[in-house]
């Protein structure tokens, strides 16, 4: 087919009119119901045409890439060396007409238009391999690791658009939402640490299983809004031993995974569950798990509780000594990209201040400011919205100010300071 211009290369047709060998160009529905993670793509796959008959009402093809309907086909195929057939009798109807149109420019969608649409999909894999758990089912982790492979990429690019659209949803898919972004933690965390694409992978699918042994735990424990009994609570705790008992009977699992659905509750200090293993008998990817899982947990929002902020989350954790692997921690917060409240920042105006409130996102809150470090001298202090003056790093309050600085932290947060006055540039860092 010759190509004669965009106007009759492109055609819009009806989702039921899709055939296999078309060229899909565009898919006309709204993102969160569209079912493929692909822009465009040759509809090769009988699976993927019955979705498009199911559940898309419209879809723009390539003629350029593939072929057209079969009307269109049957007329291009006459051979002109032959008579012309006799014309059609006039009662006979005619083919509806099918109208080529120019597409209209659409913006492309925003990356957390995108990653709601992969976190959509990953958790609509979760809920199905636990649901065949509850039930269960011989259960299938082959299922879960081509979502594995697309979140480790969207996480790649832009891991906080991820994280940010698990807490838009439901609180009562908390079970599967949870363990989607408990996965895409570890993945960035393990990233972060240097680890090798294979072992992120591990730990994408180690947090995307680490609760499956709740599906074992009745649900009206598991979603219980309120207080747990005591004997409620040994339910719940019992849900690591349960879930490593189930994925021992898959061949070929990784080890560490196994080992993080069994640990992740385990605590530095030796009080965790269900073995009370201490410090270094804590494995490194059970000891990342444990900080992963705890920040999901205490930032969801829940039937009983409200979500702490990002900033309340970490600041808590980090008062929560001989929880987590210190070290582990720390490299948890700069993953993320988030200070908590009260920690000691160095601003791009070379100022030194405290993180005392939420900004216009997690990664740009509000900060006091307090010490110029070029001139090594108190200032008064100022509320700075670090959307204009950026955080550069975290600081030690302790090589700055010595044995002083909880008792200096402690004045400088309890007071009440005025809001800086607004900057048309960024002030230039002095050096």
């Amino acid at each position: 087919m010759s190509d004669d211009g965009d106007t009759n290369r492109y055609i819009r047709i009806r989702g039921d009119q899709a055939e296999l060998g078309m060229f899909v160009h565009a898919v006309h529905c709204s993102w969160i119901h569209n079912p493929f993670w692909r822009r465009s793509f040759l509809l090769i796959s009988p699976q993927d045409q019955a979705l498009i008959h199911e559940s898309v009402p419209q879809i723009t093809i390539d003629l350029a890439k593939g072929r057209g309907l079969k009307v269109m086909a049957m007329a291009d195929s006459r051979d002109h060396d032959d008579p012309a057939p006799p014309p059609e009798p006039p009662a006979a109807a005619a083919p509806e007409p099918v109208v080529a149109i120019r597409p209209r420019r659409r913006k492309p969608p925003t990356e957390l238009e995108r990653a709601a649409a992969t976190a959509e999909r990953a958790i609509a894999a979760v809920t199905r391999l636990f649901a065949e758990a509850r039930l269960g089912r011989a259960i299938r982790t082959a299922d879960l690791l081509p979502m594995v492979e697309e979140i480790a990429h969207a996480t790649s690019h832009n891991g906080a658009a991820l994280i940010a659209v698990t807490r838009l949803k439901d609180k009562d898919q908390y079970t599967y939402i949870h363990s989607v972004a408990v996965g895409t933690l570890m993945m960035g965390l393990a990233r972060h640490l240097g680890m090798d694409d294979d072992d992120v992978r591990v730990a994408g699918l180690a947090g995307m299983l680490h609760d499956i042994g709740k599906m074992q735990v009745p649900a009206e424990i598991v979603d219980k809004p309120g207080r747990l009994t005591g004997e409620e609570l040994a339910q719940i705790r019992l849900h690591p031993g349960l879930g490593h008992r189930m994925l021992l009977d898959l061949e070929d699992l990784d080890p560490r995974i196994l080992d993080v659905c069994l640990h992740h509750h385990e605590k530095m200090d030796g009080t965790g569950y269900p073995d009370g293993l201490k410090g270094k008998e804590i494995s490194r990817f059970a000891r990342l798990a444990a900080v992963c899982d705890v920040y999901d947990a205490v930032t969801s929002i829940r039937s009983y509780k409200r979500a702490w902020s990002p900033h309340e989350a970490l600041a808590q954790m980090l008062e929560w000594e001989g929880h987590f692997d210190p070290a582990m921690l720390r490299a948890f917060i700069a993953c993320l990209g988030i200070q908590p409240f009260g920690a000691l920042v160095r601003l791009h105006s070379n100022r030194l201040g405290i993180v005392v409130r939420e900004g216009e996102s997690p990664t740009t809150p509000i900060v006091r400011s307090f010490f110029d470090v070029p001139d090594q001298q108190t200032l008064p202090v100022e509320d700075v919205a670090t959307s204009g003056d950026p955080i550069i790093r975290a600081e030690r309050g302790e090589y700055w100010f010595g044995e002083g600085w909880p008792t200096l932290q402690a004045e400088i947060m309890a007071q009440v300071a005025v809001p800086e006055a607004p900057r048309h540039h960024l002030p230039r860092a002095r050096m």
